[in-house]
C-alpha cells in the first residue's frame, strides 16, 4: 500500500520514466527528463544550488575525469559545454528566486540600473565591433560573479557556514589531487589525456600542477581567495574560525598555492592581507600587532614555498608588460572594443580562430572594453570603499573583512583578469556574505529590527 507522502515520488517517478521513454523514440537522451528535473531543483535551491555551481567552477578537471561533463554533453546532444552552461542556468534562475524572496531597494535598484546600462552600452559596441557570440561570452563572465555574490548574499548565517565548510572540502581535494599529479609526473598525465599547455603547463623546469580546476592559474587564484578570506577572518575580533576543516580547507589551500606556482593568487592573498593589517582600526594596539605578525608569517611562508620550489625567477611576469602598451596604442580608449573584446571572451570557442587578445591585467582590459572613464570610475569607487572599510572597521570588525577582499581583488588585478576567474571571485563572495551575515547577526546595531505589531491589531488574534 502506497503512502501519502510517497504518493508524489511514485508519480514523479512515472512521469519522468514515460518521459524519458518518449524522449528515446523521438532520438533524444533518454536521461535528458531526469536531467532537466534535477537542474530544475538546483534551481529553486540556493544552497544546493549553489553548491552544484561551486563544484563546476572550482573542479572542472575532476568532473572530466568523472566522466561527468561527458554525461551532460551526451544528454543535451553532444554540446562539450553543457556542463558549464547548465552552472550558469542554475546561477541565473537563482538570482531571480533570491530577488523574490528579498526585494532590493530603491538604492540597490538605482545602483544596478546604472551597471546594466553601462554593459548595455559596451554589448552594443562590442557586437558592432566582433559579433553577438563573443558578445554574449564577455556578458556572462563579467556578470556571473555578480549574480552569485548576490545570491550568497541572500543565504542565512548557517547556509552560509555549509557553503564555506563544502569550499573547504573542495579545496582539500584540490590539493589532494595537485599532490597526486606532482608525484605521478607530466609525462604520464599526458597520455591519460591532459591537455598540452592548459592541464599540463611546464615554465622552466617547474611544473605548474591543476589540481581540479582547468590551469594551474585557475588553481592559484581559488587557493588565494580562500586562504584570504580564511586569515581575514582570524584578523576579524568576533568572526574567527573554529571548523576543523575549514583549519584543513587553510593548509590544503597554501599547498595549492605553492605547487601552482601562481604569482597572481600570491598577490591576491598579499595585497589583501598587508591592506588589512595596515588600514584596519578595530582593536587595540596589541590585537593590531598580532594581525601584524599573523599577516608578515603568511606571506613569509608564501615567499619560502615559491622559492623552495625556483618559482620566483621567472621572467612571465615582465613578459606581460611588453604587450599593454601596444593594445593602448591600437583601442579607442574613449569607448573601447565594447563588452568582450579583451580577455578570455577572445579565446572562447565561439571565437574559433579570431584573434586572441590576452592582457594579464583586469585594470587594462575595462579600459580595452569600456574606456577609459569607466576605468576612471572603477577606480574611484574602489579607493572610495577602500577608505569607507577602513574608517568603518573602528566601529564593526567584520569591515575588516571585506577590507581584505576587496584590496586582494584589486592587487590581484594588477596582473591577472580576476574576474574571470568565477570560482575565485565565488569563494570570495561566499565570505564577504557569511562575514557581513554572522555580523549582522551578533551586532544589534547591524541586525534589523524586529517588525513591531500594529497597534490595531485585535487582543488574542493570531500575529
Amino acid at each position: 500500500m502506497i503512502t501519502e507522502w510517497k504518493r508524489p515520488a511514485v508519480i514523479a517517478a512515472a512521469f519522468l520514466a514515460v518521459a524519458g521513454a518518449f524522449c528515446w523514440l523521438a532520438g533524444l537522451s533518454p536521461a535528458l527528463p531526469v536531467v532537466v528535473a534535477g537542474l530544475a531543483y538546483l534551481a529553486v535551491r540556493p544552497l544546493p544550488g549553489l553548491v552544484y555551481v561551486l563544484v563546476v567552477l572550482v573542479a572542472p578537471l575532476g568532473l572530466w575525469m568523472l566522466r561527468v561533463e561527458w554525461f551532460l554533453g551526451w544528454v543535451f546532444g553532444g554540446r562539450d559545454y553543457a556542463l558549464s552552461l547548465s552552472a550558469a542556468a542554475v546561477a541565473c534562475t537563482l538570482l531571480v528566486v533570491t530577488l523574490i524572496r528579498r526585494p532590493p531597494s530603491r538604492r540597490q535598484l538605482l545602483i544596478a540600473g546604472a551597471g546594466l546600462l553601462v554593459t548595455g552600452v559596451g554589448a552594443l559596441v562590442g557586437i558592432m565591433h566582433h559579433g553577438f557570440g563573443q558578445t554574449a561570452v564577455g556578458g556572462r563572465l563579467l556578470m556571473l560573479p555578480i549574480v552569485l555574490a548576490v545570491v550568497a548574499a541572500g543565504l542565512s548565517e548557517r547556509d552560509l557556514r555549509r557553503l564555506v565548510t563544502v569550499t573547504a572540502w573542495l579545496v582539500v581535494a584540490n590539493a589532494v589531487a595537485t599532490v597526486a599529479e606532482v608525484l605521478i609526473g607530466p609525462d604520464q598525465l599526458v597520455l591519460w589525456g591532459f591537455e598540452v599547455d592548459r592541464a599540463i603547463r611546464i615554465i622552466g623546469d617547474t611544473f605548474r600542477a591543476p589540481g581540479l580546476t582547468e590551469f594551474n592559474a585557475e588553481l592559484g587564484m581559488l587557493a588565494g581567495a580562500y586562504l584570504l578570506g580564511y586569515v581575514a577572518l582570524w584578523i576579524s575580533r568576533d568572526l574567527r574560525p573554529r571548523a576543523w576543516s575549514w583549519h584543513a580547507g587553510a593548509a590544503s589551500a597554501a599547498l595549492c598555492l605553492v605547487l601552482s606556482t601562481s604569482r597572481s593568487g600570491a598577490l591576491l592573498l598579499v595585497g589583501g592581507l598587508v591592506a588589512a593589517v595596515v588600514l584596519n582600526r578595530a582593536g587595540g594596539p596589541a590585537a593590531r600587532r598580532r594581525a601584524r605578525l599573523l599577516g608578515a608569517a603568511v606571506v613569509a611562508c608564501v615567499v619560502a614555498g615559491f622559492a623552495a620550489l625556483g618559482a620566483v625567477g621567472s621572467t612571465s611576469t615582465f613578459d606581460r608588460l611588453d604587450n599593454w602598451a601596444a593594445l593602448l596604442r591600437d583601442a579607442p580608449l574613449a569607448y573601447g572594443w565594447g563588452l568582450g573584446g579583451a580577455g578570455a571572451a577572445t579565446t572562447s570557442r565561439v571565437v574559433g580562430a579570431g584573434h586572441q587578445i590576452f592582457v594579464d591585467n583586469y585594470f587594462l582590459s575595462i579600459a580595452l572594453q569600456f574606456g577609459v572613464p569607466v576605468l576612471v570610475v572603477v577606480l574611484g569607487l574602489a579607493g572610495w570603499g577602500l577608505l569607507r572599510l577602513s574608517r568603518g572597521s573602528a566601529a564593526h570588525p567584520a569591515h575588516v573583512v571585506h577590507l581584505a577582499l576587496l584590496a586582494g581583488l584589486l592587487c590581484g588585478s594588477l596582473m591577472i583578469e580576476t574576474w574571470e576567474y568565477t570560482g575565485a571571485m565565488m569563494v570570495l563572495a561566499v565570505f564577504a556574505a557569511y562575514a557581513q551575515r554572522t555580523a549582522a547577526a551578533a551586532d544589534p546595531d547591524v541586525a534589523p529590527a524586529p517588525q513591531r505589531r500594529e497597534p490595531s491589531a485585535a487582543v488574542g488574534s493570531e500575529p
